[in-house]
Order: structure tokens, then sequence, then C-alpha cells
């Protein structure tokens, strides 16, 4: 421990682990901040949210149904009910609590579900390059990950099944790529694997994603060949 209460030591790039006391404790008593360089920070949840909104069962499925269908959707009642561990008879009943909030449209011949203001949004389509992270809700937030990620690429980005994600490099909303970072003092170190090709337009591009990591932990970007 650092020596001030709700500080850990903790060396960036490598996985976290709490302070056994704090994992004793109810979860509903702390929030888990993120870190600030080498540290990580925890919050007691009663300050952070002192008057907390205690709705009706119905009504916290519906919002909780209408909150994940406007931030992951379109996708299915199945998703919705992995994700948040609901019953399928729950995870129905908040959906038509959400009612005309909602709306079920067909993606590639399978019901889903998506926020109804988008059925009048322009569809301009995205080719956006984006640098994730290995857990990032993109994929994570999905039992079917069918429309982002490649069969064929699967095992390179979750190797062995084994539950745990690699960066992603994600280009028009499909994973293209994964990559690794190794941080060090006075620099950031990263390796990209290509999924699909990458011609030289591309390879700017994902240069350009990455670098925006960079700035944000303050360092030079290094590539490794």
């Amino acid at each position: 421990m650092s020596g001030r209460p709700g500080r850990r030591r903790h060396r960036p790039g490598r996985p976290a682990r709490l302070p056994p006391a704090l994992v004793r404790q109810p979860a509903r008593r702390h929030l888990h901040r993120p870190a600030r360089r080498d540290e990580q920070t925890f919050a007691l949840l009663d300050e952070w949210a002192p008057e907390p909104r205690r709705p009706e069962r119905d009504e916290a499925l519906g919002l909780l149904a209408l909150r994940y269908f406007r931030s992951h959707g379109p996708t299915t009642r199945q998703d919705f009910a992995g994700w948040t561990g609901l019953t399928q008879a729950d995870a129905r009943r908040g959906i038509a609590v959400a009612g005309d909030d909602l709306a079920t449209v067909e993606v590639d011949g399978v019901p889903a579900v998506l926020d109804a203001a988008l059925l009048d949004a322009p569809r301009t389509p995205r080719d956006d390059v984006l640098a994730l992270p290995g857990f990032d809700e993109y994929l994570l937030g999905y039992k079917d990950r069918t429309l982002m990620l490649d069969p064929a690429h699967r095992q390179a980005v979750v190797p062995g099944g084994n539950g745990v994600f690699q960066s992603t490099i994600v280009r028009a909303g499909r994973v293209v790529g994964t990559w690794k970072r190794t941080i060090a003092r006075a620099r950031v170190t990263v390796t990209v694997r290509q999924l699909t090709p990458f011609d030289d337009s591309m390879r700017g591009r994902v240069e350009a994603a990455l670098a925006r990591y960079a700035d944000f932990l303050g360092l030079p970007l290094h590539h490794s060949r």
C-alpha cells in the first residue's frame, strides 16, 4: 500500500489485485476508479451517490432495457439477458415496459431491438479506425459477436477461448487487427497484428489511432517490428 487510505500501488499494464480487506467489503459500499498512473484508487459509493434513486421493479427493468439497447442496439433479447444476468422472462418484461421507446427490426433475419429514435436517424456510412482495449464493451457486451468479428478471427482475439480478450483494431465496425502494448518510463511500445491486409493508408490511420492512446498516457509511441 502507498500509505494513503484508499490507494494501492499498481504497475501500469499489469492486472490490478485488490486488497483482501477491500474485497471482503460489500460491493455496494465501494467503487473502483481508474488508476492514477501507478496507483489504483477507490471511493465510497455513499459519497459519490449520496441520494440514489430506487425505482420500483418494473420501472427498473424498463430503464435497464432502454439504456442497454440505446448503447448496444440493435441486438437481441438474449444479449440483453446475458449482459445483465436477467432471466429471459425479466428481459422480455423490461423490453415491454420500455414500450415505444424501443423498436424491433430484423438483422440478417434475426429479430433485434434498438432505440426507436434510430429508425429515423441518417444512415451515413462510417469508416472510422479505432484502437480499442482488450475488454472493451464493443465486444464484451454481446454473446453473438458476428456483426463485428469474423468467426475466422475469433481465436486471434480470444486465444484458446479463455475469456481473455486481446486489444483490437476496428475499422467501420469490424475487427481488422489486434495490438499489444508495453509501457515503460520513457515510452509506450505497441505491436500490431493484422487480421486483414493493411495498405499504406490503413497503416497511417492505425498509427493515428494508437497515437491518441500514447497522447493519453503522455508518452511517445514506438512500434515494435
